[in-house]
């Protein structure tokens, strides 16, 4: 066998064992991210599960909107108070429900940071404080034009 033969050979098996090793990596069972709906950040604080949420808003400084979801799987409501740099929302999560941002429209007065940036939001519940860093989006991908504050 000539030399190029053995390297075509080589690489050739090369690629197949990388291509392999990229599809096998693609579907991970034991990953529990099922309540994930969207791209967003993803956090879980006393008793509640916030999954995708993110920020919709035409740009900087402009009004934003909240997407994703919050689960409560426990059998009390629990308080939540989301918050930024000059916004406050207190929510009631009800025993064993959800709030879903797409229908239960929540909107900060200003977005920190433009579209295509993360901002933060600061998360209490039951006496725990967490900083959720999210991502801010805009109108740009149809699915979230809908959502874009006028």
């Amino acid at each position: 066998m000539s030399s190029s033969r053995i390297i075509r050979f080589l690489l050739c098996l090369l690629l197949a064992f990388g291509t392999a090793l990229g599809v096998s990596g693609c579907y991970n069972s034991g990953v529990q991210n099922y309540k994930s709906v969207a791209p967003g950040a993803n956090l879980d604080l006393a008793g509640l599960e916030l999954r995708s949420i993110s920020v919709v808003a035409a740009a900087k400084e402009q009004p934003g909107r909240l997407l994703g979801m919050i689960f409560n799987p426990t059998s009390e409501d629990i308080r939540l108070v989301i918050r930024d740099r000059d916004n406050r929302m207190d929510l009631i999560v009800p025993a064993n429900g959800q709030i879903g941002f797409d229908t239960s429209e929540h909107i900060l007065q200003s977005t920190e940071n433009p579209p295509g940036a993360r901002t933060d939001l600061t998360l209490q519940a039951k006496g725990k404080s967490e900083v959720m860093d999210v991502p801010v989006l805009d109108g740009t991908l149809s699915q979230y034009a809908p959502y874009v504050p006028k």
